[in-house]
């Protein structure tokens, strides 16, 4: 079956994660069938979570400096250059917050601070979309696996109302990590965090904390460290205890 290739704005709002699911779906069919383009989005896909995870905290980029527009005022280059420029604009970035890029998203200011600025980012700001959307467990599984271990185990919060929804990869000074979503339905979402305790191996006693209205309950096992993030309600409460109340 032939496939119309998607414009240049599907492209950029695909990689932005700003396309609605039918019109992602057709990106992503099209990609699966031309591997070579596909590698080229999956390389910007990349660039663009660790500019995001780096931005995450309370520095906005300069607007010279901002992705879309960089991309937009490369429209005229072919398709198959967008890649450079996505390259030069990861250079650009990181050069210019080298100095506050130490008190971003892994820094280690406070335990798992990361976990509660990706809550943050994704639940409450929707500054970003998900790379996975799915209520199936089995999939999220197998996606957790695949990128940050199979030793990793999605928690069961069913008994507290929560299903997942879908999850988010980020990058952060210990490696990469990733969030599931959970959401019950009325509005109150929780989020599962995980990340590798870095080369420092910063492993975490069992503890929580409350930082700006959000709940953070966090532990450490099996090589990993981990946060439940919610608002700090009797929901996410809730939810927190039937995660940590056992062992993942």
């Amino acid at each position: 079956m032939n496939l119309t290739p998607p414009s240049e704005h599907d492209i950029h709002a695909y990689v932005d994660g700003h396309l609605d699911d039918p019109r992602r779906r057709e990106v992503e069919r099209y990609l699966s069938r031309h591997a070579e383009q596909a590698d080229e989005v999956h390389g910007w896909r990349q660039d663009a979570q660790q500019l995001r995870a780096l931005l995450a905290g309370d520095l906005a980029p300069a607007p010279a400096l901002d992705p879309s527009r960089v991309r937009e005022r490369a429209r005229h280059l072919r398709f198959v250059r967008l890649g450079m420029a996505a390259g030069i604009v990861l250079c650009l970035l990181v050069g210019g917050i080298a100095g506050w890029a130490a008190r971003g998203i892994g820094s280690g200011d406070a335990p798992m601070a990361d976990a509660m600025q990706a809550y943050r980012l994704l639940a409450l700001d929707h500054g970003v979309g998900m790379d996975i959307t799915t209520g199936n467990e089995n999939d999220l599984r197998a996606w957790l696996s695949g990128r940050v271990g199979q030793d990793v185990r999605l928690p069961d919060l069913a008994d507290a109302g929560f299903r997942p929804i879908g999850g988010r990869l980020f990058a952060t000074s210990e490696g990469p990590a990733a969030m599931v979503l959970y959401d019950d339905g009325s509005g109150h979402t929780v989020s599962f965090y995980v990340r590798p305790p870095g080369p420092a191996r910063h492993f975490l006693p069992r503890g929580a904390r409350e930082d700006d209205g959000l709940l953070a309950n966090y532990w450490s096992e099996g090589g990993h460290n981990y946060a439940v993030v919610a608002v700090a309600d009797a929901a996410g409460r809730q939810a927190a205890e039937r995660v940590t109340g056992k062992a993942i």
